[in-house]
């Protein structure tokens, strides 16, 4: 039984779990509306509000909401368009 506790262990340890922190953005579109644009995203958890900046795509507003975004440790962080 021991062996297999450590095997269990050394999976965790290598599963995908551990590899740094990952971000879930979503995108509510409806049909006709599928090319509008982001114009800015909120953490659903703390309260965190990103506007895009003039000159800003889309994807750089994604990455500055990401790096900015407060995690409690090395977890996922759910971001939200705002409508």
């Amino acid at each position: 039984m021991h062996s297999l506790e450590k095997r269990i262990t050394e999976l965790e340890k290598a599963s995908s779990i551990g590899e740094g922190v990952t971000t879930i953005v979503v995108r509510f579109v409806t049909s006709g509306n599928l090319d509008d644009e982001l114009r800015e995203l909120h953490d659903w958890k703390n309260g965190q509000q990103w506007k895009r900046l003039p000159g800003e795509t889309e994807q750089e507003l994604e990455m500055r909401a990401t790096s900015e975004v407060t995690r409690n440790g090395p977890g996922s962080a759910l971001l939200m368009a705002g409508a």
